[in-house]
């Protein structure tokens, strides 16, 4: 009688891990990280950069001027006046500033700020149109009409608007709104309250 030789037993495969994502769950995509469970920060939101020291000082002589300037201008001027006067900006601004508003240039030229010269206009139409929330754009029509929209009666060229015209002004420019401010409405009230009364006295007892 032949032996039966005993065949090796075959290894066990090892079971399959499940890699199915449950029904319902998004698979996340290969190589996306992930933010932790429970962190909220949202990345996008980065703090504001504001200038500090030289630039802090550009910034504020450009405000004074009122000479737009970027960020990056700002950088810019700060990396090239290292060691030097901050007096390069503010002349450069001076100069500047007589470009943009030139029926003011020479009160500019003489050292007086952009700002402190427009100060009253922008007081005048606070008064007129109510608070102004932010700095007027002086390059628009409606507000540069301030600066060249008076008539010099000896040279027939364009002058700086009398507060009194400035005021006329901004009653009848469309754009200001002054149809909606407080004092359009106002005089609206008393106007009415006016007509009113006239017709009150007019009428006769029956």
């Amino acid at each position: 009688m032949t032996d039966t030789m005993a065949q090796p037993e075959e290894p066990t495969a090892e079971p399959t891990p499940d890699t199915s994502v449950p029904e319902g769950v998004e698979a996340p995509s290969v190589g996306q990280n992930e933010p932790a469970m429970g962190d909220t920060t949202d990345m996008s939101i980065m703090p504001d950069k504001e200038p500090k020291g030289v630039g802090k000082q550009i910034k504020k002589i450009a405000d004074d001027y009122v000479v737009p300037i970027s960020d990056h201008a700002i950088e810019q001027w700060t990396e090239a006046l290292k060691g030097q006067d901050i007096q390069v900006f503010k002349d450069y601004a001076s100069q500047v500033a007589c470009g943009l508003y030139p029926t003011l240039a020479p009160q500019i030229a003489a050292g007086i700020p952009t700002q402190v010269l427009l100060d009253p206009y922008v007081r005048t139409a606070e008064n007129i149109l109510g608070p102004i929330m932010t700095e007027p754009d002086w390059t628009d029509a409606k507000w540069s009409a301030a600066l060249q929209g008076g008539l010099d009666p000896k040279t027939g060229r364009p002058v700086p608007m009398t507060l009194h015209e400035w005021s006329e002004y901004l009653r009848q420019e469309p754009g200001h709104g002054w149809d909606k401010s407080p004092e359009a409405q106002s005089r609206a009230q008393m106007f009415g309250q006016a007509l009113d009364q006239s017709f009150g006295a007019t009428e006769q007892p029956q």
